[in-house]
């Protein structure tokens, strides 16, 4: 063999290993998710409040931090909010939706406890959220009377903060994955100027990353 050839060789050798350490390094990535939500309001002025249903849908971009361990911050759509029922005076019943929507900003840990390509996840992290609708309904036996929480006085806060922690199943493949997912949101401030009352959520969430 020439010394031209060895060298090649040599080369190749050397730049082999690096080239698949590149090839294999983790790399950031987007993805999307789509989910249904169960939402009510807890506190010491939220008696009385059942749940109802939601939706939950946004983006997210997932940044690799060391091992296991990814950085994943969440721009989401998120309707939330609750039911109570109180008895008339004349009979039936009346019911009063409380419809809340927010720009949902969850900054998330996620933890891959390991590497295969049917795997779990853990994530956990804070959850800011903005406030851009808030609607009242009271249905009546006879009639539904709508009016916005402006309209209504209610005094509801545009921030709110939230702790978000879930766990679920993903399907890796070398250039994207699929994950099942379920998340309990719970607000730690109150969204009312007076008053006690906080958001509570549960979410069940389909993601794609790609």
């Amino acid at each position: 063999m020439g010394s031209r050839a060895r060298l090649g060789t040599a080369v190749w050798l050397l730049a082999a290993p690096l080239g698949v350490a590149v090839a294999q390094a983790p790399r950031a990535t987007v993805g999307a998710e789509l989910g249904y939500s169960r939402s009510d309001l807890k506190g010491a002025d939220a008696t009385g409040i059942q749940a109802r249903q939601g939706a939950l849908t946004g983006v997210y971009l997932e940044a690799p931090v060391v091992g296991r361990l990814s950085l994943r911050p969440e721009l989401l759509f998120a309707l939330k909010g609750g039911r109570a029922s109180t008895a008339l005076q004349a009979g039936g019943t009346a019911l009063l939706d409380i419809e809340l929507a927010y720009i949902e900003m969850p900054i998330l840990l996620k933890v891959t406890p390991v590497r295969r390509r049917v795997r779990p996840v853990i994530f956990a992290g804070p959850a800011p959220a903005l406030q851009i609708g808030c609607d009242l309904q009271v249905i009546l036996p006879t009639q539904t009377l709508s009016r916005t929480c402006d309209e209504a006085s209610l005094g509801v806060r545009e921030l709110d903060l939230g702790l978000v922690a879930g766990a679920g199943l993903e399907i890796r493949w070398p250039q994207s994955a699929l994950a099942l997912e379920a998340r309990y949101t719970s607000g730690v401030r109150s969204i009312l100027d007076a008053g006690e009352v906080h958001n509570r959520a549960f979410g069940l969430v389909l993601g794609l990353t790609f």
